[in-house]
């Protein structure tokens, strides 16, 4: 019961956060996997509002699609998540957004790569999945997880993201790395030619030794002004750079 508790709270909280930062609204879902119960945690379907995300609202069943309270129900595209909870030992948080620049490297044949340090967490580059399609079916979800690999995240062709990490708090990090990098790469594309970084410079800014860490230290931050926030649409989200 403690880890239940404990990964609802902190599903719910991860919620709220992206709510305020813009990247979780009408649309997407994100969850937790617990390997020892076997139970996968996730946010409500669409049309909730993420920003009143509550412990009790977090819809909780297995890796088949199964709810185990028939009142609620999974996200139409809950075979996202459990293609990727079941597949990969490293997928325990999983997150499906719609995030706003992000999305745009979904159709624009530019290939995205990272342009600050922060971003070298997705250095080498992230694939695409090419099937202009809901995942709605576990063939579906076996598709994407098969064309994701071992990356940490993947495009969806005109439709959003799908990321896996290792916690929670990673997820919130990594996503918010990735539509910081979407966005700055955007912005930078006006100027012209510019610098982007590879995998060697990963290494150099100590990308994975000090990534749990890092991730940890903005979800306590985010946490915080997630506290503070009024809940209304357009006044919460807090720049991350």
């Amino acid at each position: 019961m403690a880890a239940e508790t404990e990964l609802r709270e902190k599903l719910s909280a991860c919620a709220r956060i992206f709510a305020m930062q813009e990247m979780l609204g009408l649309f997407g879902h994100i969850s937790v996997f617990d390997p020892v119960a076997r139970r996968v945690y996730m946010s409500p379907a669409m049309g909730f509002d993420k920003a009143e995300v509550t412990p009790d609202d977090i819809v909780v069943g297995d890796l088949d699609g199964k709810v185990f309270n028939s009142s609620q129900r999974f996200a139409l595209e809950w075979p996202i998540h459990m293609a990727l909870h079941a597949g990969r030992t490293d997928a325990i948080a999983v997150a499906h957004l719609h995030a706003q620049y992000a999305t745009l490297f979904s159709v624009s044949k530019q290939q995205f790569h990272p342009i600050t340090l922060q971003g070298t967490y997705f250095a080498g580059g992230l694939p695409l999945y090419h099937e202009p399609q809901l995942v709605t079916t576990m063939q579906k979800g076996l598709n994407l997880a098969k064309a994701m690999g071992d990356s940490p995240a993947i495009f969806m062709k005109g439709h959003g993201i799908a990321l896996a990490a290792r916690s929670v708090e990673e997820m919130l990090y990594s996503s918010l790395i990735l539509e910081d990098e979407a966005q700055k790469h955007t912005l930078a594309s006006s100027l012209g030619e510019f610098h982007c970084f590879g995998v060697e410079d990963r290494a150099e800014f100590e990308g994975d030794v000090k990534f749990a860490a890092r991730a940890t230290r903005c979800w306590n931050y985010y946490c915080k002004l997630e506290h503070r926030w009024n809940r209304q649409p357009g006044t919460g989200r807090v720049p991350f750079t």
